[in-house]
């Protein structure tokens, strides 16, 4: 005789919204210098990174990097989202001074 085994395997996915674990920091520099700013978030599923400044997106992924000029002073939010209707951010500002 045969004997034949059923396994049963539940797989259960925990959704987690985002949690910011590194946030920008505000910045000062002199015109023409590059200015970096750094965000990381957690959460499942994993959180995609916007950058925004005056409602506009300007980069997507953890790290903002900016060839400075004066017209880029300003407020730069970034924004984890997960599509959990709940949006993690946090904001930074860039002060771009004359040479």
């Amino acid at each position: 005789q045969r004997c034949y085994c059923s396994i049963n395997l539940a797989l259960f996915v925990i959704a987690v919204p985002p949690s910011l674990t590194t946030t920008p920091a505000d910045q000062t520099v002199i015109e023409s210098a590059t200015a970096i700013f750094h965000c990381n978030a957690t959460g499942n599923p994993t959180p995609k990174i916007t950058w925004i400044k005056d409602g506009i997106t300007v980069e997507l992924g953890d790290t903002l990097s900016i060839d400075s000029n004066r017209n880029h002073s300003g407020k730069y939010w970034c924004l984890a989202d997960n599509g959990l209707n709940s949006t993690a951010n946090a904001s930074a500002i860039l002060d771009v001074q004359c040479k």
